[in-house]
């Protein structure tokens, strides 16, 4: 028979084995981080027109800011951005390549004539030459083809009908709400957009660097036409790379731009647009232009620079139940550049944490969002080393 002692003995022994093996409690973060990092300087006073709609956007972080609402209006031949973006979805290029070769029919020849026999945008061609997929592009989007976009439109899905068709789902899939076409040119009225949609638009297409490289060229020489002019009155001027002229009676002067520029060393694009601007074609374009260069002076003034984390490397503490802390901090910290004034969203999320911890163990992530739903992703680490507790802690603590 065991003894009463005995039996004392073993339940503290049994006691102390459960005890020393329980696993340890979770570590517990408290963040030393604000929820949020201002963007220094002051918001962006924009020289709006006062007529038509205008928005401008600096890429990769948000709008500067739009006017006008979000009304469907005429855009002519900015029309020609989504022209372009479906046939380098379809047919894609590189830089250096020129694409598959098209060839001028009597048909395309008669459209050139009657177009041109109408005072509408046209490049000259003759039945039977060949044009390269980048030679097609460079007529539609430099000195605005409107023969060209219907030319493309039936090389590529064999009628223009069933090109807008593809137009408009593409319009979708971007959710381009504000977006409906009607023609592959934008000679027809029922070609509409908004300033945002434009933007949104152009941003994507910009991406494309065969598309970037032919809206920056100041002339180009086409087999036929000769050498033919980018419309872009602004080209070259205020780190404008391009993008599209516009002008109809319906949709009157229209300008969607881009423009590169540098604060403090880095590289940012602006991209803006601007409709509805009144005059006749040379008019209304030119005033169209200085509205643009006017809020492309006052959107890059209204850039700046912005460091996260805004305040030194600890972002947070590590504690644990046995009264051992350490620091959190960011592996590396980055600046980007921002609008001033404008707020981005900080969010610290711990992994699931056990000690012993080590020093430049990761501890988690830092996730900042600009204004525009963009997001950087930044390591924490541990900024030393979490013992695990004593034997004699953990023999004794509680239940």
């Amino acid at each position: 028979m065991i003894s009463g002692s005995a039996l004392l003995v073993l339940a503290v022994g049994v006691g102390s084995a459960v005890q020393l093996e329980r696993p340890l409690p979770a570590l517990t973060f408290q963040a030393d981080l604000a929820r949020t990092a201002p963007v220094p300087g002051r918001a962006a006073q924009l020289p709006w027109p006062t007529e038509g709609q205008a928005a401008i956007y600096l890429s990769g972080f948000g709008w500067l800011g739009s006017t006008g609402g979000e009304i469907a209006v005429p855009i002519a031949s900015v029309t020609k951005i989504m022209t372009a973006l479906v046939i380098l979805r379809a047919d894609p290029l590189k830089v250096g390549m020129v694409g598959p070769e098209v060839t001028v029919s009597a048909a395309d020849f008669a459209l050139y004539q009657t177009e041109l026999a109408q005072g509408d945008s046209v490049v000259r061609v003759e039945p039977g030459e060949t044009l390269s997929e980048l030679q097609l592009l460079e007529g539609l989007l430099l000195p605005s083809g409107d023969n060209l976009a219907v030319l493309l439109a039936d090389w590529a899905a064999g009628s223009e009908p069933a090109f807008v068709q593809r137009m408009n789902q593409l319009a979708s899939s971007l959710h381009l709400s504000h977006t409906h076409f009607t023609d592959s040119s934008g000679l027809a009225p029922g070609s509409v957009s908004c300033a945002r949609d434009l933007v949104a638009l152009a941003n994507v297409a910009m991406r494309i660097q065969v598309f970037a490289s032919i809206v920056a060229m100041p002339t180009v020489t086409l087999p036929t036409a000769g050498p033919v002019h980018n419309y872009n009155p602004l080209l070259g001027q205020d780190g404008v790379i391009g993008i599209k002229t516009g002008w109809t009676e319906e949709a009157m002067g229209c300008l969607v731009f881009a423009a590169r520029d540098s604060v403090d060393g880095r590289a940012v694009q602006l991209i803006g647009a601007v409709l509805g601007q009144p005059g006749g074609p040379a008019a209304g374009l030119l005033a169209a232009a200085g509205e643009a260069k006017a809020l492309l002076v006052a959107g890059e003034a209204a850039l700046d620079e912005v460091h996260l984390p805004p305040a030194g490397p600890q972002v947070g503490r590590v504690t644990s139940a046995w009264g051992s802390e350490i620091s959190v901090d960011v592996t590396r910290g980055i600046g980007l550049v921002g609008v001033g004034g404008s707020q981005m969203r900080l969010r610290l999320q711990l992994r699931q944490l056990r000690a012993p911890l080590r020093r430049g163990a990761v501890a988690g992530d830092l996730t900042a969002t600009t204004p525009g739903g963009f997001s950087l992703h930044l390591l924490i680490e541990a900024n030393g080393k979490l013992a695990a507790p004593s034997w004699w802690w953990r023999l004794t603590r509680s239940f």
